[in-house]
């Protein structure tokens, strides 16, 4: 097994995950919610047992509940690992728009 590239990404986790940003502007505690939803979705089973070392499980479960917008592999993933149901998870129960005015 060859060993991975350094990486500017925080936790050594790869750059491509972080595409549409600098990897090396990103802050651990500040970026948190934007780092655990792009392992969740994208990543690697190695890249999630780094960040649940980083962040714990409390932590990681607290975000994905809170988080918009989740895939349902990500959400069904999320509720194997944590004991949730999709129920628990924001972007599962919130309206995404207000009803609209009734028109007639």
């Amino acid at each position: 097994m060859s060993a991975r590239p350094t990486s500017t990404a925080p936790l050594g986790l790869p750059e491509n995950l972080f595409w549409d940003v600098n990897p090396s502007n990103l802050e651990l505690d500040k970026h948190a919610p934007l780092i655990i939803a792009r392992v969740v979705e994208l990543g690697r089973l190695q890249d999630w047992h780094t960040i649940r070392l980083h962040y714990g499980s409390e932590r990681m479960r607290q975000t994905v509940t809170q988080l918009r917008d989740l895939s349902p592999q990500g959400v069904s993933l999320c509720c194997a690992a944590f004991d949730l149901t999709p129920a628990d998870f924001r972007c599962c129960t919130a309206r995404p728009f207000p009803p609209a005015p009734w028109i007639y």
